[in-house]
């Protein structure tokens, strides 16, 4: 069942959704990163698998000049023979003429156990300054954490007051252990070179990931987490430009993916992999005080209730842009569903407020 279920609420309302690509059997499509350019061009990348019974997969891009009626071919972009390559944060759009993909390569090894059966892990990026025709050919490696870097924030990049930007983003110090989330800033005088990570949740018995940062009306910046072993979200704010943040709290609802956007009255809504298992799909919650309270709207995607929810067969990765002044375009990727396809799925959405 793939379809949007939102109760009554005056914030925002259905429009369309629909799968952009066809899949074959055995065909998956995962990880959406989408952007938008000034002249309203649609820039979206995922991770192609031809076959899920060969893990090698990799990463593709795709464009819209109609507010995704229709989508040119996908094009290859970074394949590592032999690796799974995925979005490792994806598009990152500084301007126009400077737009970031990062991207990783690594082995899935299902005998490990646990949410992330990864090793061989490599992340990094690839530039492009002009509106993502050409790219450089060599992967720029980021190493800022001792295992595993990963620079998730699918609201990425947020423009500071001094003129640099903040990037959410989280890693690990052992493999699938001890994962840290916080934030990193990039100075265009410096070739937006990543500083040193600053910390807003670790725990090596809770462990923190999957961090999107919005910024709220009072000019505060709020990010929200995935707490991984107990399943469940958290929040904090930071009132000096993401140099410091206050202590964690809950959100009260259990996300991962998580995908933040600001409505055009303030209000932020939260789009993320609803991780409570009578209730699998991408849901949405919403805030209108900044993160202390939340309320949930429904859900953007609503899963069969056979749907397999273990590593590597997940749905989410919900990103979104304003396509005009009040509708929003979003992609997610869904659950396989009988025949191991797993699909990009589309999504409009109208802001009421």
């Amino acid at each position: 069942m793939n379809k949007l279920e939102l109760v009554q609420n005056p914030f925002i309302s259905f429009v369309s959704s629909k799968n952009i690509f066809e899949t074959k059997q055995n065909e998956q499509h995962k990880a959406p990163s989408l952007i938008r350019l000034s002249d309203g061009e649609l820039l979206l990348t995922f991770a192609l698998h031809e076959n899920s019974n060969n893990l090698e997969s990799y990463v593709v891009l795709t464009k819209s000049n109609d507010n995704g009626l229709t989508w040119l071919a996908p094009q290859i972009i970074y394949r590592n023979p032999g690796f799974t390559c995925i979005n490792m944060g994806g598009l990152v759009k500084f301007s126009d003429d400077m737009i970031r993909l990062i991207l990783g390569s690594l082995k899935i090894d299902y005998s490990l156990g646990g949410d992330e059966p990864f090793t061989d892990c490599i992340t990094g990026f690839l530039d492009s300054k002009d509106k993502g025709n050409t790219w450089t050919d060599k992967l720029e490696r980021i190493d800022l954490f001792p295992m595993w870097t990963e620079v998730y924030g699918q609201s990425n990049p947020h423009i500071l007051k001094n003129g640099n930007f903040l990037l959410a983003l989280m890693g690990t110090i052992g493999r699938d252990d001890q994962w840290h989330s916080g934030v990193s800033f990039c100075d265009p005088k410096d070739n937006f070179r990543f500083s040193k990570p600053v910390i807003i949740a670790k725990d090596k018995n809770r462990n923190y990931s999957d961090i999107d940062v919005v910024r709220v009306q009072d000019e505060r910046l709020l990010a929200v987490i995935r707490e991984h072993n107990f399943k469940k979200s958290v929040f904090s704010h930071s009132e000096d430009e993401g140099k410091t943040w206050s202590p964690i709290n809950y959100t009260g609802f259990s996300g991962s993916n998580i995908k933040l956007f600001k409505l055009n009255s303030g209000v932020i809504i939260c789009l993320y992999r609803d991780e409570n298992p009578n209730n699998l799909g991408v849901s949405i919650s919403i805030t209108r005080d900044a993160g202390y309270k939340w309320e949930y709207l429904g859900q953007v995607y609503s899963a069969a209730s056979d749907s397999l929810h273990l590593p590597g067969l997940k749905c989410g990765y919900p990103d979104m842009v304003y396509i005009n002044d009040v509708d929003i375009f979003g992609v997610l990727h869904t659950y396989p569903d009988k025949q191991g396809r797993m699909s990009i799925q589309q999504f409009v959405l109208k802001d009421l407020t």
